[in-house]
């Protein structure tokens, strides 16, 4: 036990530990800097993902300048400036639930979700068509 544990359990003062801490996701707002461009939202985290630097370089924007975000956490955005939105989804139905949600949209692109896009040459094809339709 660390010193602090020990301090505290001097104290009488229990100590919990969250087992499934991505519960409280989303539980309060969640501000978006004025830096950034692009929102990206998918049930899977595509920042590591070699497919997403593609398409922050196609639409000339900065890794630092993505925030990527899933599906719960959209609902809770707080937001001041015009961003772009990458929405991923299986169905559609769940994208256009989610449209309510895209505050200060610049743009919405639209994909299948990211295991189905990468497999899917038709989904990345159709997702260069609609950034080049734009930019």
């Amino acid at each position: 036990m660390d010193r602090r544990s020990l301090l505290l359990k001097a104290m009488g003062i229990t100590q919990w530990q969250l087992h499934r801490p991505e519960v409280l996701q989303g539980a309060v707002g969640i501000t978006v800097a004025e830096h950034i461009r692009l929102i990206v939202v998918s049930d899977e985290n595509l920042s590591q993902s070699p497919l997403l630097a593609d398409v922050l370089l196609s639409l000339r924007v900065k890794k630092e300048d993505c925030l990527c975000l899933n599906y719960d956490q959209i609902q809770h955005l707080e937001l001041n400036h015009p961003v772009q939105y990458w929405l991923l989804a299986k169905n559609a139905e769940k994208i256009d639930r989610t449209l309510p949600y895209c505050l200060q949209a610049e743009r919405i692109y639209r994909s299948p979700n990211y295991t189905d896009f990468l497999s899917s040459p038709a989904a990345k094809r159709a997702l260069w068509q609609q950034i080049q339709r734009i930019n």
